[in-house]
This record gives structure tokens, C-alpha cells and sequence, in this order.
């Protein structure tokens, strides 16, 4: 995929994600993942690995400490990314 695709799917991506409530948002990225690669990974759950939560979608790598602040780290992120500054 060229670099231009790319950011205009991560912009078509954000815009989607605008239109949907927190509910939404968590079964369009699990959609986005299946669909066009990258990860979705909760936190393990044991003391040897990573206590974040972690999205990699599109180029675009976030971490949170829950669901919902992975999901907002990786829409600032991709917002950054795609050059269209940070908004909500």
C-alpha cells in the first residue's frame, strides 16, 4: 500500500469512528484489524507481560492502561499521522 493510501484510509477511518459511540468504536477497530491487519491486544493478565493494552492498526501503534485509552491514543496518533492535528 503506498503512503498516500495509507493515510487516506487511516483518514477514512477516523471519520467512520466519529460517527460512533464508545461501543462502536471498540467493534470498528476490532473490524479494522481482521480486515486490514495489524493488533488488538488486551492486557495479559499475568505478571510477565505487558499490563497495556495495545492497538497497531495502519502504521499506527498506541498503548493505554484501559480499552478506551488505547483507543483515544490511537486516534491522536493516527490524527498526527494523517496530518489532520488533534481534535477530540
Amino acid at each position: 500500500m503506498s503512503l498516500y493510501a495509507q493515510f487516506e484510509r487511516i483518514h477514512a477511518f477516523l471519520l467512520n469512528l466519529e460517527c460512533l459511540g464508545p461501543e462502536g468504536q471498540k467493534d470498528a477497530f476490532m473490524n479494522e484489524v481482521m480486515e486490514n491487519g495489524g493488533s488488538y491486544v488486551p492486557p495479559a493478565g499475568d505478571d510477565w507481560a505487558s499490563h497495556l493494552f495495545e492497538i497497531s492498526l495502519h502504521g499506527v501503534v498506541a498503548y493505554g492502561s484501559s480499552e478506551d485509552e488505547a483507543i483515544r491514543n490511537w486516534k491522536k496518533a493516527a490524527r498526527a499521522a494523517a496530518g489532520q492535528g488533534a481534535h477530540g
